[in-house]
């Protein structure tokens, strides 16, 4: 009898096995390859909207084990309108405008990622601040960089023109939803109150493993 409970527990452990690998169950240590192209995830938002901070808090620690096999871009969902101040009418009015136009100067001037991720994670620490040059400059500071030519480019024509092309850019996918994940092209996931249409997994390890997965080629 015993030895016949021991033969079921190792056809159940070589089944589990090969149902179950492990290593597409967690994230696991992927080599960089240079000559392998990174994953492209985008993360289309708002920048004073909750949901957008609930994804970029996600990225940010998704960035962690990721950051030499991907390139993750925050482009911003609004409505292009010529006759505004900042040539879209934004969800939470122009300060949220402000604050979009504040990261995607931040992005051109300062375009490592890590260090992007950690403004923004700066920024999303008080939601009701963000747009404000105040609190703009205080992360600048606190990631270790000059806000002198990101102030400079949010206050010009400079500014309003790479909110406008990142408009135009969430607009060629059809996305109208903050937060909305693209990788690779395709519909990843959408945070909007709750997470949905993610059909990997809206955890940490999931998008680390989606990563992974299209980085070398497992679809």
């Amino acid at each position: 009898m015993r030895r016949e409970y021991y033969f079921f527990l190792a056809f159940v452990f070589i089944v589990g096995y090969f149902l179950f690998p492990t290593n597409r169950l967690h994230p696991r240590k992927v080599l960089y390859d240079l000559n392998k192209p990174k994953v492209p995830v985008q993360l289309f938002v708002m920048s004073r909207c909750p949901d957008a901070v609930a994804c970029e808090s996600v990225f940010g620690e998704v960035l962690k084990q990721t950051n030499d096999i991907t390139t993750i871009r925050t482009n911003y969902v609004a409505t292009l309108n010529d006759s505004t101040a900042y040539g879209a009418s934004c969800k939470h009015e122009d300060i949220e405008c402000i604050g979009n136009i504040q990261q995607l100067c931040f992005r051109f001037f300062y375009p490592d990622q890590t260090t992007f991720f950690n403004f923004l994670l700066c920024l999303n620490r008080y939601i009701p601040k963000i747009g404000s040059r105040d609190w703009a400059m205080q992360c600048s500071k606190e990631v270790g960089v000059d806000y002198t030519p990101v102030d400079k480019c949010a206050n010009s024509n400079h500014g309003r023109n790479l909110f406008i092309k990142s408009v135009g850019i969430t607009n060629s996918y059809g996305v109208t939803k903050s937060c909305t994940i693209y990788m690779k092209g395709k519909l990843r996931c959408i945070k909007d109150d709750s997470w949905y249409d993610c059909p990997g997994g809206h955890e940490v390890n999931d998008f680390v493993r989606s990563i992974q997965d299209a980085y070398e080629g497992i679809e």
